[in-house]
């Protein structure tokens, strides 16, 4: 991944708390934020907010809905403790 260090912490941060398969979640987590019109390093908690959805709906298509409202609560702390 070609991400700076700071930054790819919270992309890298998101991959580990979508709970996907550790093969795919780079690329899945990568192209919501495409979707978004966020870059794929996610720079700040800001970006991040504004992927959510797109992020939500990349979750759904893997897991259930209770699976995804789990690691989406997850993902929505990291969003708020990265200002």
């Amino acid at each position: 991944m070609l991400l700076d260090r700071e930054n790819g912490r919270l992309f890298d941060a998101v991959v580990a708390t979508s709970g996907l398969a550790p093969l795919i979640a780079p690329e899945v987590i990568r192209r919501a934020c495409v979707r978004a019109g966020v870059h794929a390093s996610l720079p700040t908690s800001a970006d991040l907010t504004r992927a959510l959805p797109a992020i939500r709906q990349a979750l759904a298509i893997y897991m259930n809905s209770e699976e995804v409202h789990q690691h989406m609560r997850a993902i929505e702390k990291l969003a708020l403790h990265k200002h």
